[in-house]
């Protein structure tokens, strides 16, 4: 059974501990692109954009602002194409810790984005985003 986040099924953000990455991105379907962030780098949204246009080789008039992270996102034909896509955003928590306002603006465009590609024209393709935090309490 294919996990949630390799489908282009809802939900599109989904939220996972530490420990499990090595294993959920061991084996990745095949064409699959996994881009891994830094949340210690993206505690305010100028480290944010710094740190996607750095880890997804974002082309040169990339913005570094919300309306352009949108529409790279929206549009990866600048990069390799892929069967499917997953940002890995490691130390979630700290993701905006410095602007939380912005971090719903942030989550909206991740689940928007998600819901874009999941109806791509002919063949849904999966833009998911993995959360990733300490271990989870419940």
């Amino acid at each position: 059974m294919k996990q949630s986040w390799w489908t282009s099924a809802s939900p599109w953000m989904h939220h996972a501990v530490k420990g499990d990455i090595p294993s959920i991105t061991a084996h990745p379907p095949s064409g699959a692109a996994v881009y891994k962030l830094e949340g210690l780098a993206m505690r305010n949204y100028d480290g944010l954009f710094a740190e996607f246009a750095r880890k997804l080789s974002f082309p040169e008039y990339f913005g570094h602002n919300w309306p352009a992270l949108e529409d790279c996102l929206y549009d990866m034909t600048w990069g390799p194409s892929a069967s499917c896509y997953l940002l890995v955003i490691n130390d979630w928590p700290a993701v905006l810790s410095e602007s939380e306002l912005d971090r719903p603006v942030f989550t909206r465009i991740l689940s928007d984005v998600g819901a874009s590609w999941a109806q791509y024209p002919g063949t849904p393709i999966a833009f998911n985003s993995l959360l990733v935090g300490e271990e989870l309490r419940g």
